[in-house]
């Protein structure tokens, strides 16, 4: 019997928006409760063995497997390309095969003992996916020691795998009491029932801040931290390999070089939340067998460099965990240590080229890796619960930022410092969408800038003095080099004639706005245009509040909300700095 089909919308509306000569792709899914869920997908081109699936699993969380593909023509004749990655299908009895038409039509089809049939499908919305689904992290040091060389590299790591995959290692759940065990033990799970599932585990833990959550949803990735425990060798989490985690050499001996470095292993799997506990060790298991395997893959593609061949120059891999806008779900990339992005570009381009992205911004630089802990807020105008109008054009800020406002890092600005927070917000978006890696600026780091241009006399250093959409666009200029654009309106109602432009900028370039006027200034983050009305809301973030970072008295004080066009004073004059972008990945 073929399972229940559900695609999440982010691959539906993924799969609207490709345009591509390419015959087939491949699509990315895990099974829970009789349900075959589809959360990916790539397109396939076959001259470059490291752009297959069978490499792009390696970058996926555990669980997620490829479960079909995607015919970019209406005929249901299946070639040898497609029956080949069809035979890959491990996950279900029933591979899946998605076609769609030039008209951008789409039908799902379960390949049921040689004959497609056609099925329905649930699109299953985003909020839903991340209120069912939670990710486990499970980190840990392993010490690694070989020969540089392709086999002794591969040898190595193999025998990691085989050890971890015979049931001799234990995973700990941060923070609780509960261990799990593998078939080497009798023990199976301890510190918690065996039934209790890991949804449940995790409510009990914080209460009060899955609470919190659902009121206001911003952070909707639940991840849960797991470490995993080698018991035959109870050294090597030792503090004194942790401390040297960041050293790595070679050393020459006879036959070969030998390599020598801690090895981290940081990776993910993703759960429903109804699983039960006693289930995960074996998920558990085979995301590290996965982290293994990459780890492997990126130290290979060191060692066949030119240079490297005798391990000499070997950089330590580390891991980066990436959850795209677009994509909706992680992906990891290792990274050399120390190699600058710019260098990396190539293998980047690829990579946004066979998941169908965007090639003109960056998605996969150290500065988009997901970072769950922050001191400040990120995104707050994702917490506001509001449905999109019928005909009205919306264009919002694109990708992270965090909100900086009066007061913040023990700094009293109260009634003067609002543009340089608006500014630090901006920065922090060039920060978070990887454009570049520079801190953000404190005000009198912002000054020193004005006055080594000769903007600012020497007596402008520390003082309170007021800054404009002028003096920020210098800023980005001079500190990240992002030319800017500048639009003047003489009055607030001159605003709504400049609709048209600032919903170009969203489209195109996705930042925040400054918008200065009389002896406010604000961040604008979207707009929305009604054009049957001429109506025009603005999605205001306000620098001017002056409380702890409670996302509920933000949004409810509006704060962080959509204003009318009368927010704006008539009679004031307004300038606002637009920070462009240029294409690049």
């Amino acid at each position: 019997m073929s399972p229940r089909l559900k695609i999440t919308k982010n691959v539906i509306e993924r799969l609207s928006k490709i345009y591509t000569d390419e015959d087939i792709g491949c699509l990315y899914g895990l099974m829970y409760d009789g349900t075959l869920l589809v959360i990916g997908l790539s397109l396939e081109y076959f001259e470059n063995e490291k752009q297959t699936y069978k490499q792009l699993l390696l970058n996926l969380p555990a669980e997620v497997e490829l479960c079909g593909i995607i015919k970019f023509t209406e005929g249901l004749s299946l070639d040898s390309r497609p029956k080949e990655i069809l035979q890959d299908v491990d996950i279900t009895d029933n591979p899946l095969v998605v076609t769609i038409s030039k008209a951008n039509k789409m039908k799902a089809y379960f390949l049921v003992h040689d004959k497609l049939e056609e099925t329905s499908y649930e699109i299953l919305e985003e909020e839903d996916f991340w209120r069912q689904f939670l990710h486990l992290r499970l980190t840990t040091v392993l010490p690694f020691q070989c020969e540089a060389t392709i086999p002794g590299v591969k040898n190595v790591l193999q025998s990691k795998r085989v050890k971890i995959a015979s049931g001799q290692v234990s995973f700990h759940i941060n923070n609780t009491s509960v261990y799990l065990f593998g078939e080497a033990s009798d023990v199976g799970v301890t510190g918690i029932n065996m039934d209790t599932n890991i949804g449940d585990l995790m409510e009990s833990l914080n209460p009060e801040q899955n609470l919190k959550k659902k009121k206001h949803l911003v952070n909707r990735i639940e991840i849960v931290p797991i470490n995993l425990v080698m018991r035959a060798t109870k050294d090597m989490l030792s503090e004194k390999l942790v401390k040297t985690a960041v050293k790595m050499m070679t050393t020459q001996r006879k036959p070969a070089f030998c390599i020598s470095m801690p090895l981290k292993i940081d990776t993910l799997a993703i759960v429903n939340r109804s699983t039960k506990v006693s289930d995960l060790y074996s998920v558990l298991v085979e995301a590290a067998c996965r982290s293994l395997r990459l780890l492997e893959s990126g130290i290979l593609e060191q060692l066949g460099q030119e240079g490297i061949g005798d391990g000499a120059g070997l950089r330590l891999p580390e891991t980066y965990h990436f959850l795209p806008q677009l994509l909706g779900h992680f992906v990891t990339r290792i990274v050399p240590k120390s190699i600058p992005d710019e260098s990396m570009e190539k293998e980047r381009r690829q990579l946004h080229e066979q998941l169908a992205l965007p090639v003109d911004r960056p998605i996969f630089r150290r500065g988009n890796a997901y970072s769950p802990a922050t001191a400040k807020l990120v995104n707050p105008h994702e917490a506001i619960n509001q449905q999109t109008k019928p005909g009205w054009r919306v264009a919002l800020v694109r990708g992270n930022y965090t909100y900086h406002h009066y007061m913040q890092d023990n700094f009293n600005d109260d009634g003067w410092g609002c543009a340089y927070r608006s500014m630090q917000t901006i920065f922090s978006w060039f920060r978070l969408q990887g454009y570049t890696t520079v801190d953000i600026p404190s005000h009198r780091e912002i000054q020193q800038c004005l006055v080594s241009i000769g903007d600012k006399p020497s007596a402008f250093l520390g003082s309170k003095n007021w800054i404009g959409s002028t003096e920020v666009m210098f800023c980005l200029e001079t500190l990240l080099g992002v030319q800017s654009r500048i639009i003047f309106a003489n009055t607030g109602s001159d605003l709504l004639n400049y609709t048209p432009e600032l919903l170009h900028h969203f489209e195109r370039h996705g930042s925040p706005i400054m918008i200065g006027g009389g002896v406010l200034a604000h961040t604008i983050l979207g707009v929305e245009f009604n054009p049957e009305t001429d109506e025009t809301r603005y999605l205001i973030l306000d620098p001017h509040y002056t409380g702890a970072d409670d996302l509920s008295v933000i949004i409810s004080k509006g704060w962080c909300g959509w204003k009318n066009a009368d927010f704006w004073n008539k009679t004031a004059h307004y300038n606002l700095c637009l920070p462009q972008t240029t294409p690049c990945v």
